[in-house]
């Protein structure tokens, strides 16, 4: 490359924009799309991403932690952001100054709320556990918090939520079963007198599958990516993969037959084989586990990871593909004319997830961004 880099990730952010348009579409104006960046934006990279989103038309972007949420503040975004997470009693401060939305499952959080001298309202969603049994209140303590909330003058219920643990799963009963339990929380809390909050349920695989838990808030993570929840899926929106990783040849040589290749040995030359030596191994976030296993593109054909996936570098066989040479490319992610590789297939070949695999691509690989942030 020009600019000398060996390895880089390409981020479209004109199809993030698109896939929150797409995504709101099918949501409906009754609902409210809110766009998850955590974990850096799922690899994208969650600044420029919360931007293309909003752009997009979501109304809410959704974070892990108060560092996360902090980052998109120091950037500038002022969109209403719900840290997802448990937020410590250290950091709350910090959150509700920066006007983020907290969430909020258990006593000792409240009563770290309840101390703050905060100068405007705090926004809480509280948090049921319907089945996720992760992070979230009991539906026979939910209550009590919420009343919790509307007693503290410095606190606002915002919203009550919970999280499915099976909407892409082949039996929607459990995911139903989730989502009454959510509404007969919210049942009892508008009999009590609570109003003016948002009940949200929907992930990424919910909102698809179970348009009755959109309610007024959906929150898109995989999907404004780009990719399925799970694959197969079945009538997959017109969404746009947001994301193609590259790396560079940077040897050539012919191994004669019987000859061996990398840490362990684990590939052997059947005849003469031509083996290109690629520039990212498992530091970048290329997986040890595709060793012998794992494909990627060079000049438009696929070809096998050849060998054990080192901390720097990896080996493919590029016998079938002529005219290899230093400083090609070659695609761990993308395409290349006919031939290509999703994340969907590199976490096949790795027993693995497509989230996983994103989220895998460390900060030793810069992010380029095309379109507008």
């Amino acid at each position: 490359m020009r600019d000398g880099a060996t390895k880089w990730a390409e981020v479209d952010l004109d199809a993030i924009a698109h896939n929150a348009r797409t995504i709101g579409a099918l949501i409906g104006p009754a609902t409210a799309l809110m766009a998850v960046v955590k974990a850096n934006g799922y690899g994208h990279g969650a600044v420029p991403c919360a931007r293309a989103a909003l752009r997009g038309g979501a109304a809410w972007l959704g974070v892990s932690s108060a560092d996360e949420g902090l980052e998109l503040r120091r950037a500038g975004i002022q969109a209403p952001t719900l840290i997802l997470g448990y937020t410590p009693e250290a950091s709350l401060a910090a959150a509700a100054e920066a006007g983020l939305s907290i969430t909020l499952y258990e006593g000792t959080t409240l009563e770290a709320l309840r101390r703050l001298r905060p100068v405007r309202p705090v926004p809480v969603h509280v948090k049921v556990d319907t089945g996720m049994h992760r992070l979230g209140a009991p539906p026979s303590d939910a209550i009590a918090l919420v009343e919790a909330v509307r007693s503290t003058s410095h606190l606002r219920l915002e919203g009550l939520f919970t999280h499915f643990a099976d909407a892409d799963g082949g039996d929607p009963a459990f995911t139903r079963s989730q989502l009454e339990a959510l509404l007969e929380v919210r049942r009892r809390a508008l009999e009590a007198g609570a109003s003016g909050f948002l009940s949200h349920a929907a992930n990424s695989a919910g909102l698809l599958r179970f348009p009755e838990s959109r309610l007024d808030l959906a929150r898109a993570g995989i999907i404004l990516y780009g990719i399925p929840p799970a694959t197969p899926w079945p009538a997959f929106p017109d969404l746009r993969q947001a994301l193609r990783w590259a790396t560079i040849v940077t040897s050539v040589r012919t191994v004669p037959d019987g000859e061996t290749v990398g840490y362990g040995r684990r590939f052997t030359a059947r005849g003469p084989r031509r083996v290109a030596t690629l520039a990212a191994g498992y530091a970048d976030g290329l997986f040890r586990v595709l060793s012998n296993r794992g494909s990627v593109v060079v000049r438009g054909r696929r070809v096998p990871i050849a060998g054990t996936v080192s901390m720097d570098q990896a080996g493919v066989d590029v016998s079938d593909v002529p005219g290899v040479t230093v400083g090609d490319v070659a695609w761990l992610i993308g395409s290349d004319g006919a031939a290509r590789v999703s994340a969907e297939e590199v976490a096949a070949a790795a027993g693995t997830i497509a989230y996983e695999v994103l989220c895998a691509i460390s900060s030793r690989v810069p992010r380029r961004y095309r379109g507008e942030a």
